[in-house]
């Protein structure tokens, strides 16, 4: 009886060493499946933050190169360039862009070689830049000479205008008519002239106005208007439409004239004669007689009534 419950003690003590063997193999399996996944995780989590690295850095590329982009578009177009090429790489960036975050590992790759591409693509543009640069420079440089040349040419051609005007104006002088041999006597009633240039109201019905127009080798030989002005004492130069009288354009100016002949200059020293009938009595004291022609006037006397 004894010796079959130490044999029962026994077994029992197997079994208990043997599941507490079974135990501790458990235990050792669970701590290594539990360090492998941990360190399973600790990898993947290195791998996600690696591309989330690989991300964040392409991205920062991405933006970057698209402002430089930015950048020699309105260099370009502002240089007068062609942009065609970068905003068709602007365009494909900013579709790159949009994709990064799905995009698998092939995908990153082959986006990494074209940020190369448009780097190379930049480069390349610097370059043009440089040179329509210097050929805006060559082009400003000589639209600067042009306007230079064009201000010098003006300057020469307002002075030559000023010389012909000034010539124009020296011609006109010099074209202008005088007056020679002016006389101005008195005829009465009978037609009887006195000459001496005093006269008594009686001995005064009409008056004679002769002159020779002097030569002149520069007036031109045509038709020209003589006008007669008869002053008064007082100032008021007579003035009578239905005896041939008017007005004229005088230092720009209405000017009232007393009588006009219209005559062919011909540079001959030819005789003119007005011969005035005032109509009434002339006004004691002195009277002015002016003659103008062509914007001038070309001769002046006078004669007194007594």
């Amino acid at each position: 009886m004894a010796e079959q419950n130490q044999e029962k003690q026994g077994s029992r003590k197997i079994l208990l060493t043997i599941f507490i063997g079974i135990l501790i193999a458990l235990n050792i399996v669970l701590f290594y499946l539990n360090f492998r996944n941990k360190e399973e995780s600790q990898q993947k989590d290195v791998v996600i933050q690696a591309k989330d690295a690989e991300l964040d850095a392409t991205s920062t590329k991405l933006d970057s190169i698209s402002k430089e982009l930015d950048l020699r578009i309105t260099e370009v177009r502002k240089l007068g360039g062609d942009v065609e090429e970068l905003t068709k790489a602007k365009a494909d960036l900013e579709k790159e862009r949009n994709t990064l975050k799905t995009a698998t590992a092939s995908e990153r790759r082959r986006l990494t070689e074209k940020l190369e591409a448009y780097e190379t693509l930049l480069t390349t543009k610097d370059e043009e830049i440089s040179k329509l640069k210097a050929v805006n420079e060559e082009l400003y440089s000589e639209n600067t000479t042009l306007k230079t040349q064009k201000n010098q040419l003006n300057d020469s051609i307002s002075a030559i205008e000023q010389q012909k005007q000034q010539l124009s104006e020296k011609v006109a002088v010099a074209s202008a008519l005088k007056t020679e041999n002016l006389a101005i006597n008195a005829l009465n009633e009978k037609g009887k002239e006195r000459d001496g240039g005093e006269y008594r109201a009686k001995q005064v019905d009409k008056i004679k106005i002769a002159f020779n127009l002097a030569e002149n080798n520069v007036a031109e030989i045509e038709s020209k208007d003589i006008y007669m002005r008869l002053i008064e004492p007082d100032g008021a130069a007579l003035f009578d439409l239905a005896m041939g009288g008017g007005t004229f354009m005088f230092e720009g100016k209405e000017t009232f004239y007393t009588a006009k002949q219209q005559i062919l200059f011909d540079n001959t020293r030819q005789q003119i004669t007005f011969v005035y009938d005032k109509g009434n009595a002339y006004k004691t004291g002195k009277h002015i007689v002016e003659l103008y022609a062509d914007g001038y006037r070309i001769g002046q006397g006078s004669f007194v009534v007594k």
